[in-house]
């Protein structure tokens, strides 16, 4: 009967252990769960800041001189920011137009922006 009774403590230390370390692995889970679901709330945030740079000198529908110049300066940004692809391809149209945007180019980063704004 001793020998049960020496059993025992050793058991129950050995639960309490696989406990707490299965304890402690479900929190690393639920931190490394809200550290990454917190990434993906500053890099959704700061894609929607980028588009709203963008499309900010478009607002009226149209691109002037000092509105190209200042998107022909957002283009590799836009490029590497993991915006829309039809934003991306709209803004690349416009930079490589030079100093004649076509009107059809323009339509298309109007409603690019348009689209992703209000998605």
């Amino acid at each position: 009967m001793r020998i049960l009774h020496a059993k025992t403590p050793l058991f129950a230390a050995a639960t309490v252990l696989l406990v707490s370390l299965t304890g402690c692995a479900g929190i690393a889970d639920t931190a490394s769960s809200a550290a990454s679901s917190a990434a993906s709330q500053v890099a959704e945030g700061a894609k929607k800041e980028l588009i709203k740079t963008v499309c900010s000198p478009i607002k009226d529908g149209t691109i002037n001189a000092g509105d190209l110049k200042v998107l022909n300066s957002m283009v590799d940004a836009v490029r590497e920011g993991g915006l829309p692809k039809e934003i991306v391809n709209a803004l690349d149209d416009v930079a490589a137009a030079g100093d004649n945007v076509p009107a059809d180019a323009q339509a298309r980063l109007v409603t690019a922006c348009d689209n992703a704004v209000n998605s």
